[in-house]
């Protein structure tokens, strides 16, 4: 399936139950989003770029990662960023990250204006790239999260725009969160 920017749009639109959200504050909870793979998939090989190189998904074995998949040209996800920042904030010292990772043609360049424009400060810089997005098979558009468990598998997926700093989510997140 080759996916094209225009679907991706389209589909980070559809993907809320077929609605547009027009605000942030009317997204769903990312806890009642999201959807369990009973098959977990190992997301080693995924591409990602920071500013000094490759960055790898081993790299944060041992922590539950939410591994977000985004643009700085979609609407939903220029919505939700703001709520992962502030999920962000609130695993700070927990066995847990949050890694935005962008597919924007300019790479980390339009990442780096976009978290200057809402003041984000608190998120990593990761580019990837369409191929990359494509091996992923997440769904027909973004934006789409991907939640990882500390042995490095795909357990779990919201597809669309959603919350990540509400209570129940807080709260799912938190029973996920491996043992210290």
């Amino acid at each position: 399936m080759k996916l094209t920017r225009r679907a991706l749009v389209a589909g980070g639109l559809a993907a809320v139950g077929g609605r547009a959200v027009a605000r942030a504050e009317d997204a769903l909870s990312a806890a009642v989003l999201a959807i369990t793979h009973a098959t977990p998939k190992s997301l080693d090989g995924i591409a990602m770029t920071g500013p000094d190189g490759p960055v790898h998904l081993t790299n944060f074995r041992g922590r539950l990662v939410i591994l977000n998949l985004w643009a700085s040209w979609c609407l939903p996800c220029r919505r939700e960023m703001p709520s992962l920042s502030r999920l962000a904030a609130a695993l700070a010292g927990k066995p847990a990250v949050v890694l935005p990772l962008s597919f924007d043609r300019r790479g980390l360049e339009a990442v780096t204006e976009f978290y200057a424009e809402l003041g984000l400060t608190n998120l990593p810089l990761l580019a990837g790239d369409t191929a990359n997005l494509q091996a992923v098979n997440v769904g027909p558009g973004l934006p789409a999260t991907l939640v990882v468990d500390a042995a490095g598998l795909m357990r779990w997926s919201v597809t669309g725009e959603a919350t990540w700093d509400d209570a129940d989510t807080l709260r799912w997140l938190s029973g996920l969160l491996p043992a210290a």
